[in-house]
């Protein structure tokens, strides 16, 4: 990994497939913040003109600090302030893309999910 500091470094080499070690989870946990603000505003901005590129990025990025935290379980105590602007920008998401439901939720051992559902048709 080029710049192991950076999260979009750490972010980058997981999606690659190298394995989230805890200095990785240790840099997402420094940059939690950065990385939540920057990461649901490209997706906020991408919901009304792609809406199926915002739910894969919201799909990567839960899925990015699913793998941080279970290296490092006390990030989730970092992600209790960013609760309702991931259930806002997950509800205009599931608004956009027709789903009936949606649920955002931590289940145990350590990961956050996201789920909308869809009527059968």
């Amino acid at each position: 990994m080029a710049n192991r500091n950076s999260i979009y470094a750490v972010l980058e080499a997981w999606e690659q497939g190298e394995p989230m070690d805890l200095a990785m989870a240790r840099i997402v946990e420094e940059n939690l913040e950065a990385l939540l603000e920057s990461e649901l505003a490209q997706i906020e901005a991408q919901i009304d003109a792609q809406p199926a590129t915002a739910l894969m990025q919201m799909t990567r990025l839960t899925s990015f600090i699913n793998a941080a935290l279970a290296r490092l379980p006390a990030i989730l105590r970092r992600l209790q302030g960013w609760v309702s602007k991931m259930k806002s920008t997950v509800n205009a998401l599931a608004k956009k893309l027709g789903a009936n439901s949606f649920s955002l939720g931590v289940s145990m051992p350590f990961g956050l999910s996201v789920d909308l559902s869809f009527p059968v048709i």
